[in-house]
Order: C-alpha cells, then sequence, then structure tokens
C-alpha cells in the first residue's frame, strides 16, 4: 500500500465518521509537515480524490479534507452551430468590401438587419 492510499484510507474513514478531517490533524497522524502534507493533498486533489474546504479550528483558519466520491456522473455538452451558420454575413458575396462606413457598411445591410431582428426577444415591462 503506498503513502497516497494510506493517506486516502485515513480521510475516507474520518470522512463516514466525521464528515472529514481538519488537516492539522492529518499531518499529526501521519508525522508530517505542513509543507509536505500540503503538496500531498494537491495532489490528491487534482486527481479528484479530496475535496477541501476552509473551516474554523481551536481559532484558527485551517482546512477540513474529505474523501470525494469517484463516481462521477459523466458531463455531456451539445453545440449547435445552426445559429452561427445562418448569419448572413458568411455567405455574402460583399463580405471582403464590407466595413463600417463603407459602400457595404453593416449597420445599413437589410439581410443582416432582419436576421439580427429574428433573434431578438421582446422587452417585457
Amino acid at each position: 500500500m503506498s503513502f497516497e492510499d494510506e493517506v486516502l484510507k485515513i480521510i475516507k474513514e474520518s470522512t463516514k465518521k466525521s464528515g472529514g478531517i481538519v488537516q492539522s490533524e492529518l499531518w499529526k497522524i501521519l508525522g508530517i509537515d505542513s509543507r509536505e502534507g500540503s503538496k500531498l493533498v494537491a495532489r490528491l486533489m487534482r486527481k479528484g480524490l479530496l475535496t477541501r474546504e476552509t473551516v474554523m479550528y481551536k481559532g484558527k483558519k485551517t482546512y477540513i479534507l474529505r474523501y470525494a466520491d469517484s463516481t462521477k456522473i459523466p458531463l455531456s455538452i451539445s453545440v449547435s452551430l445552426n445559429p452561427v451558420v445562418e448569419i448572413p454575413c458568411f455567405t455574402c458575396r460583399q463580405i471582403s468590401r464590407c466595413s463600417i462606413g463603407g459602400y457595404y457598411d453593416p449597420t445599413r445591410c437589410t439581410l443582416l438587419t432582419k436576421y439580427l431582428i429574428s433573434y431578438s426577444k421582446p422587452v417585457i415591462r
């Protein structure tokens, strides 16, 4: 059993019993200094195995460590590019000559105006 596994076992048991362990108490149990302990905790947090919450303990600010359940729900994100593809500028033959103040001006373009109006929401007062 590695040192990290040993630490995780202690934190997991304390999370079940009392909702977590104050990191200074963990340092005492392990016989390590706060610098070494902080590095270890940071490593375990990057792996998603621990959570850390700020608390007041014996009048001082410290952290309580909790075991993070490793069964996380996979996240699925769906992005639709349909609204972007419908922007009239992408199919306009004059896009290379279009500029504010020029002959082809996006502030006076009827196609772009119609597109923007179709996506605008009415203001409710």
